[in-house]
Protein backbone atom coordinates (compact mmCIF):
# COMPACT_ATOMS: atom_id res chain seq x y z
CA UNK A 1 0.00 0.00 0.00
CA UNK A 2 2.32 2.41 -1.17
CA UNK A 3 0.51 5.07 -3.15
CA UNK A 4 -2.67 6.22 -0.96
CA UNK A 5 -5.71 8.31 -2.01
CA UNK A 6 -7.45 10.32 0.28
CA UNK A 7 -10.75 11.15 -1.13
CA UNK A 8 -12.38 13.87 0.67
CA UNK A 9 -9.66 15.97 2.37
CA UNK A 10 -11.48 18.07 4.97
CA UNK A 11 -10.89 17.61 9.04
CA UNK A 12 -11.02 14.26 8.92
CA UNK A 13 -9.29 13.20 5.29
CA UNK A 14 -6.78 15.81 5.66
CA UNK A 15 -5.74 15.37 9.24
CA UNK A 16 -5.13 11.49 8.54
CA UNK A 17 -3.82 11.91 5.48
CA UNK A 18 -1.13 14.35 6.67
CA UNK A 19 -0.43 11.88 9.29
CA UNK A 20 0.45 8.71 6.63
CA UNK A 21 2.26 11.53 4.30
CA UNK A 22 4.75 11.18 7.16
CA UNK A 23 6.01 8.11 6.71
CA UNK A 24 8.89 7.75 4.03
CA UNK A 25 7.77 6.18 0.83
CA UNK A 26 4.54 6.24 0.94
CA UNK A 27 2.52 8.73 -1.84
CA UNK A 28 -0.27 10.38 -0.30
CA UNK A 29 -2.58 12.13 -2.44
CA UNK A 30 -5.42 14.20 -1.33
CA UNK A 31 -8.74 14.97 -3.10
CA UNK A 32 -10.29 18.66 -2.76
CA UNK A 33 -11.88 21.65 -4.38
CA UNK A 34 -12.40 25.51 -4.75
CA UNK A 35 -10.51 27.34 -2.05
CA UNK A 36 -8.94 24.11 0.15
CA UNK A 37 -7.36 22.57 -2.86
CA UNK A 38 -6.08 25.92 -3.82
CA UNK A 39 -4.30 26.59 -0.57
CA UNK A 40 -2.95 22.48 -0.19
CA UNK A 41 -1.30 23.19 -3.86
CA UNK A 42 -0.03 26.66 -2.95
CA UNK A 43 0.86 26.36 0.77
CA UNK A 44 0.31 22.93 1.79
CA UNK A 45 -1.61 21.72 4.46
CA UNK A 46 -1.02 23.07 8.12
CA UNK A 47 -2.04 21.15 11.43
CA UNK A 48 -3.35 23.47 14.72
CA UNK A 49 -3.99 22.60 18.07
CA UNK A 50 -2.61 19.27 20.20
CA UNK A 51 -0.14 17.94 16.88
CA UNK A 52 1.00 20.98 14.94
CA UNK A 53 2.26 20.24 11.47
CA UNK A 54 3.10 22.09 8.29
CA UNK A 55 2.91 19.49 4.95
CA UNK A 56 4.47 20.94 2.37
CA UNK A 57 4.78 20.36 -0.32
CA UNK A 58 1.50 18.39 -0.63
CA UNK A 59 0.39 16.91 -3.98
CA UNK A 60 -3.48 17.80 -4.48
CA UNK A 61 -6.03 17.50 -7.19
CA UNK A 62 -9.55 18.12 -7.98
CA UNK A 63 -9.84 14.68 -10.29
CA UNK A 64 -8.29 11.62 -9.14
CA UNK A 65 -8.49 10.15 -12.73
CA UNK A 66 -5.72 12.47 -13.20
CA UNK A 67 -3.02 10.31 -11.34
CA UNK A 68 -0.21 8.33 -13.15
CA UNK A 69 -0.91 5.74 -11.72
CA UNK A 70 -4.19 3.60 -9.65
CA UNK A 71 -3.73 4.38 -5.82
CA UNK A 72 -3.09 1.12 -3.62
CA UNK A 73 -5.70 2.35 -0.93
CA UNK A 74 -8.84 4.64 -1.09
CA UNK A 75 -9.61 6.28 2.26
CA UNK A 76 -13.42 7.76 1.29
CA UNK A 77 -13.86 10.49 4.48
CA UNK A 78 -16.60 12.66 2.20
CA UNK A 79 -19.86 13.39 4.07
CA UNK A 80 -22.76 10.86 3.27
CA UNK A 81 -24.49 13.14 1.02
CA UNK A 82 -21.18 12.94 -1.60
CA UNK A 83 -20.79 9.44 -2.06
CA UNK A 84 -22.11 8.86 -5.17
CA UNK A 85 -20.40 11.59 -6.56
CA UNK A 86 -17.10 10.30 -5.14
CA UNK A 87 -17.86 7.06 -6.74
CA UNK A 88 -18.45 8.54 -10.11
CA UNK A 89 -14.74 10.03 -9.40
CA UNK A 90 -13.49 6.98 -8.28
CA UNK A 91 -14.62 4.25 -11.01
CA UNK A 92 -11.66 5.57 -13.65
CA UNK A 93 -9.13 5.85 -11.09
CA UNK A 94 -8.67 2.89 -9.51
CA UNK A 95 -7.86 -0.74 -10.40
CA UNK A 96 -8.63 -4.33 -9.33
CA UNK A 97 -6.21 -4.31 -6.42
CA UNK A 98 -7.07 -0.96 -5.16
CA UNK A 99 -9.03 -1.53 -1.29
CA UNK A 100 -10.78 1.33 -0.11
CA UNK A 101 -11.25 1.88 3.34
CA UNK A 102 -14.28 3.86 4.69
CA UNK A 103 -14.20 5.92 7.38
CA UNK A 104 -17.40 7.96 6.88
CA UNK A 105 -20.39 8.77 8.83
CA UNK A 106 -23.61 7.02 8.57
CA UNK A 107 -24.33 2.80 7.51
CA UNK A 108 -25.29 2.90 4.40
CA UNK A 109 -21.80 4.41 2.68
CA UNK A 110 -20.02 0.78 3.23
CA UNK A 111 -23.10 -1.05 1.13
CA UNK A 112 -22.81 1.85 -1.88
CA UNK A 113 -19.03 1.31 -1.87
CA UNK A 114 -19.27 -2.58 -1.87
CA UNK A 115 -22.25 -2.28 -4.48
CA UNK A 116 -20.06 -0.61 -6.79
CA UNK A 117 -16.48 -2.07 -6.22
CA UNK A 118 -17.37 -5.55 -4.36
CA UNK A 119 -16.73 -6.46 -0.80
CA UNK A 120 -13.83 -7.79 -1.64
CA UNK A 121 -12.30 -4.34 -2.03
CA UNK A 122 -14.02 -2.43 0.68
CA UNK A 123 -13.58 -2.19 4.24
CA UNK A 124 -15.97 -0.95 6.74
CA UNK A 125 -14.73 1.75 9.03
CA UNK A 126 -15.33 4.81 11.57
CA UNK A 127 -13.12 6.92 13.31
CA UNK A 128 -13.22 8.82 16.60
CA UNK A 129 -11.87 12.72 16.27
CA UNK A 130 -12.18 16.15 17.20
CA UNK A 131 -10.86 18.01 14.62
CA UNK A 132 -12.17 20.98 12.46
CA UNK A 133 -10.95 22.98 9.00
CA UNK A 134 -10.83 26.39 10.11
CA UNK A 135 -9.50 27.46 6.70
CA UNK A 136 -8.57 26.70 3.83
CA UNK A 137 -5.96 24.48 4.25
CA UNK A 138 -6.02 24.87 7.70
CA UNK A 139 -7.14 21.88 10.24
CA UNK A 140 -7.46 22.69 13.93
CA UNK A 141 -6.84 19.09 15.81
CA UNK A 142 -8.58 18.52 19.49
CA UNK A 143 -7.84 15.31 19.97
CA UNK A 144 -9.82 12.11 20.43
CA UNK A 145 -8.49 10.48 17.27
CA UNK A 146 -8.65 6.56 16.25
CA UNK A 147 -10.26 4.55 13.52
CA UNK A 148 -11.70 1.19 13.94
CA UNK A 149 -11.90 -1.07 11.05
CA UNK A 150 -12.21 -4.88 10.29
CA UNK A 151 -13.69 -7.82 8.44
CA UNK A 152 -17.32 -8.36 8.15
CA UNK A 153 -16.92 -11.54 8.81
CA UNK A 154 -14.52 -10.94 12.03
CA UNK A 155 -11.47 -12.77 10.57
CA UNK A 156 -8.10 -10.26 10.89
CA UNK A 157 -7.58 -11.25 7.16
CA UNK A 158 -4.21 -9.93 5.47
CA UNK A 159 -5.43 -6.88 4.45
CA UNK A 160 -6.79 -5.30 7.45
CA UNK A 161 -3.46 -5.91 9.44
CA UNK A 162 -1.71 -4.66 6.62
CA UNK A 163 -3.12 -1.72 7.16
CA UNK A 164 -3.58 -1.71 10.70
CA UNK A 165 0.63 -1.61 10.67
CA UNK A 166 0.57 1.03 8.38
CA UNK A 167 -1.64 3.57 10.44
CA UNK A 168 0.43 2.92 13.49
CA UNK A 169 3.57 3.53 11.70
CA UNK A 170 2.00 7.18 11.08
CA UNK A 171 1.06 7.37 14.63
CA UNK A 172 -2.38 6.68 14.42
CA UNK A 173 -4.23 4.75 16.92
CA UNK A 174 -5.70 1.96 15.05
CA UNK A 175 -8.02 -0.89 15.85
CA UNK A 176 -8.61 -4.31 13.53
CA UNK A 177 -12.94 -5.18 15.19
CA UNK A 178 -14.09 -8.64 15.12
CA UNK A 179 -17.46 -6.82 15.02
CA UNK A 180 -17.42 -3.70 13.06
CA UNK A 181 -20.77 -4.09 12.01
CA UNK A 182 -21.98 -3.59 16.07
CA UNK A 183 -19.38 -1.38 16.39
CA UNK A 184 -20.42 1.24 13.36
CA UNK A 185 -23.55 0.93 14.74
CA UNK A 186 -22.38 2.13 18.19
CA UNK A 187 -20.74 5.17 16.34
CA UNK A 188 -24.05 5.79 14.30
CA UNK A 189 -26.09 5.89 18.04
CA UNK A 190 -23.91 8.64 18.74
CA UNK A 191 -23.95 10.50 15.62
CA UNK A 192 -27.48 10.02 15.72
CA UNK A 193 -28.10 11.49 19.22
CA UNK A 194 -25.28 14.05 19.38
CA UNK A 195 -25.01 15.42 15.91
CA UNK A 196 -28.67 15.72 15.36
CA UNK A 197 -29.71 17.46 18.27
CA UNK A 198 -26.99 20.13 18.36
CA UNK A 199 -27.09 20.74 14.48
CA UNK A 200 -30.79 21.60 14.70
CA UNK A 201 -30.71 23.42 17.88
CA UNK A 202 -27.09 25.36 17.89
CA UNK A 203 -26.33 23.83 21.15
CA UNK A 204 -23.09 22.09 22.31
CA UNK A 205 -23.79 18.45 23.87
CA UNK A 206 -23.27 19.72 27.77
CA UNK A 207 -26.29 21.94 26.76
CA UNK A 208 -28.06 18.46 26.16
CA UNK A 209 -27.19 17.14 29.80
CA UNK A 210 -28.73 20.35 31.56
CA UNK A 211 -32.10 20.24 29.78
CA UNK A 212 -34.64 17.69 31.35
CA UNK A 213 -36.38 17.32 27.86
CA UNK A 214 -33.34 17.23 25.79
CA UNK A 215 -31.48 14.76 27.62
CA UNK A 216 -34.87 12.64 27.75
CA UNK A 217 -35.18 13.44 23.87
CA UNK A 218 -31.62 11.48 23.57
CA UNK A 219 -32.76 8.20 25.45
CA UNK A 220 -35.49 8.07 23.27
CA UNK A 221 -33.37 8.45 20.21
CA UNK A 222 -31.60 5.73 20.98
CA UNK A 223 -34.37 3.38 21.78
CA UNK A 224 -35.65 4.25 18.06
CA UNK A 225 -32.23 3.50 16.53
CA UNK A 226 -32.40 0.47 19.14
CA UNK A 227 -35.49 -1.06 17.69
CA UNK A 228 -34.22 -0.55 14.12
CA UNK A 229 -30.99 -2.27 15.13
CA UNK A 230 -32.24 -5.34 16.33
CA UNK A 231 -34.52 -5.24 13.53
CA UNK A 232 -31.12 -5.48 11.26
CA UNK A 233 -30.03 -8.45 13.06
CA UNK A 234 -27.19 -6.03 15.48
CA UNK A 235 -27.52 -6.37 19.45
CA UNK A 236 -27.71 -3.04 21.41
CA UNK A 237 -28.14 -3.08 25.21
CA UNK A 238 -29.45 -0.45 27.06
CA UNK A 239 -26.07 -0.29 28.78
CA UNK A 240 -24.69 0.05 25.25
CA UNK A 241 -27.05 3.27 25.55
CA UNK A 242 -25.82 4.27 28.84
CA UNK A 243 -22.36 4.56 27.43
CA UNK A 244 -22.62 6.17 24.31
CA UNK A 245 -24.63 9.02 25.88
CA UNK A 246 -23.10 9.15 29.68
CA UNK A 247 -19.70 9.24 28.35
CA UNK A 248 -20.57 12.28 26.17
CA UNK A 249 -21.04 14.35 29.49
CA UNK A 250 -17.22 14.16 29.83
CA UNK A 251 -16.81 15.80 26.38
CA UNK A 252 -17.77 19.27 28.09
CA UNK A 253 -19.15 21.99 25.62
CA UNK A 254 -18.28 19.88 22.62
CA UNK A 255 -19.17 21.10 18.78
CA UNK A 256 -20.43 18.18 16.57
CA UNK A 257 -19.92 18.09 13.03
CA UNK A 258 -23.27 18.89 11.89
CA UNK A 259 -23.12 21.83 14.66
CA UNK A 260 -20.09 23.20 12.31
CA UNK A 261 -21.61 22.19 9.72
CA UNK A 262 -24.87 24.69 10.23
CA UNK A 263 -22.62 27.65 11.83
CA UNK A 264 -20.11 27.22 8.10
CA UNK A 265 -23.45 27.17 6.64
CA UNK A 266 -22.39 24.04 4.68
CA UNK A 267 -24.93 21.08 3.81
CA UNK A 268 -26.12 19.22 6.69
CA UNK A 269 -25.57 15.33 6.91
CA UNK A 270 -28.69 14.57 8.48
CA UNK A 271 -30.58 12.17 5.89
CA UNK A 272 -27.60 9.71 6.63
CA UNK A 273 -28.65 9.29 10.18
CA UNK A 274 -32.59 10.35 10.83
CA UNK A 275 -33.46 9.95 7.61
CA UNK A 276 -32.03 6.63 7.44
CA UNK A 277 -33.86 5.54 11.13
CA UNK A 278 -36.88 6.64 9.45
CA UNK A 279 -36.60 4.61 6.23
CA UNK A 280 -35.59 1.92 8.05
CA UNK A 281 -38.65 2.17 10.43
CA UNK A 282 -40.88 1.97 7.91
CA UNK A 283 -39.79 -1.03 6.55
CA UNK A 284 -39.50 -2.85 9.84
CA UNK A 285 -43.24 -1.28 10.43
CA UNK A 286 -41.40 0.36 13.32
CA UNK A 287 -42.58 3.44 15.46
CA UNK A 288 -39.69 6.48 15.34
CA UNK A 289 -41.91 9.40 16.03
CA UNK A 290 -38.53 11.31 17.06
CA UNK A 291 -36.09 10.62 14.21
CA UNK A 292 -39.35 11.22 11.93
CA UNK A 293 -39.46 14.89 13.52
CA UNK A 294 -36.09 15.45 13.59
CA UNK A 295 -36.17 14.23 9.80
CA UNK A 296 -38.92 16.34 8.45
CA UNK A 297 -37.62 19.84 10.73
CA UNK A 298 -34.16 19.32 9.07
CA UNK A 299 -35.72 19.27 5.39
CA UNK A 300 -37.32 22.64 6.43
CA UNK A 301 -34.49 23.97 7.85
CA UNK A 302 -32.92 22.91 4.19
CA UNK A 303 -35.85 24.80 2.41
CA UNK A 304 -35.04 27.86 4.49
CA UNK A 305 -31.55 29.13 4.45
Amino acid sequence: MQQILIMGSGAVGGFYGAQLARIAGLNVTFVARGAHLRALQGRGLRITGLTPMHLHPVHAVEDPSSLDEPPDLVIVAVKSYDTPEAIRLLKPAVSTRTQILTIQNGLENYELLCNEFGSDRVIRGFCKIGAELTAPGVIDYRGLSSVIFGEEDGSQSNRVMQLQNIMERAGISAAVSREIRREAWLKFLWNGIFNMITGLTGATTDMIFDDVDAYAMAWQLFYEMQAVAGAEGVRITDKDGADVIEETRALGAFKTSTWQDRHKGKPLEYDAFCGYIVRKAAVYKLAAPVSQALFALYRLLEKSE
